[in-house]
């Protein structure tokens, strides 16, 4: 089944209008959700809308519920759907685009969610693709605001394969400043173990390729469900604890531990290559009190 359009409208380039539909690019199925069960019964725990009165809780139904603005402290003022919708004006409908800014200009913190913008009938696949291949070759990121589901966003829109990519951006005010958080940070490391840590990357460096790093909590989670379900022990994967955390005394010492077990890696690799086996999955390393390296192990749950 297609996904429905979350948004229907126009992006404005000056006097050109092209249609376009507003999909979603993330996906929740995967997604680990709980809900909150009353142990004695087993039934959902339901949350209900209601007031307060002098007898206590009372419930009221969704008729009377209507939106309002808190102006001072217990007071409200209360707000039509009518009346909002008059605000939104040509935003609702319709993405202007105001500024082009080269993306890597664009600080990553400002991005908040992905969505696919397509064309919004045949009559629009000709500005839609002369837009698209406009952002390409420029390199450029449109920015303009859109309205949808009651809240206005800013919006930035880039050149994405055969389509246009819509990224929600957070406003300046939304983000905190680093400085308090990082002021107190000081220091200056050693050259030699810069020097180590920079080869340590340089020999991890590739591509990015999300596919190969799933969700394990998901995944065990899903497990731990399953087995339940079949009254069995769950297999996962965890990491020994030892109910305390672990320290780093030796970064030295760390990392030329870690260089070696790399180069033990590669041999090994190497190896089972000639052997015509897979590389063997690499264990993370953790470094614990005493300096040395801790690897995760697979044991059963009960």
């Amino acid at each position: 089944m297609a996904p429905q359009a979350l948004w229907s409208g126009s992006l404005r380039l000056s006097l050109v209008l092209i249609p376009v539909k507003l999909y979603p690019a993330v996906s929740s199925e995967d997604a680990v959700s709980f809900r909150m069960i009353h142990k004695p019964s087993g039934k959902p725990i339901r949350y209900l809308k209601g007031i307060e009165t002098d007898r206590g809780f009372k419930e009221v139904p969704e008729d009377e519920i209507v939106k309002g603005y808190e102006h001072t402290k217990g007071h409200h003022v209360l707000l039509k759907p009518e009346e909002l919708d008059a605000l939104k004006l040509e935003a609702k409908h319709t993405i202007n685009l105001e500024r082009f800014v080269d993306r890597a200009s664009l600080d990553s913190r400002y991005f908040e969610k992905p969505y696919y913008l397509l064309p919004g009938g045949d009559e629009a696949d000709e500005g839609y693709v002369i837009m698209r291949e406009a952002l390409a070759k420029t390199g450029k990121v449109a920015i303009g605001q859109l309205i949808m589901q009651g809240h206005e966003h800013l919006v930035g829109i880039a050149a994405h394969g055969k389509g246009l990519m819509l990224e929600i951006l957070r406003y300046a005010h939304e983000l905190r400043e680093p400085k308090p958080y990082f002021d107190k940070i000081d220091g200056e490391p050693k050259d030699e173990a810069v020097a180590l840590a920079v080869d340590l990357i340089e020999r991890q460096a590739g591509r990015f390729e999300p596919k190969k790093l799933p969700n394990e909590y998901a995944r065990a989670v899903k497990e731990l469900v399953r087995a339940k379900v079949e009254h069995r022990a769950p297999e996962v994967t965890i990491e020994p604890s030892t109910g305390e955390t672990p320290k780093v005394i030796n970064i030295m010492a760390a990392l030329k531990e870690s260089m070696q077990a790399k180069g033990r890696a590669k041999v090994r690799d190497a190896v089972r290559k000639r052997m015509g086996k897979e590389p063997a999955a690499e264990k993370p390393t953790r470094v614990s009190r005493g300096g040395k390296a801790a690897t995760g192990t697979r044991r059963s749950v009960h």
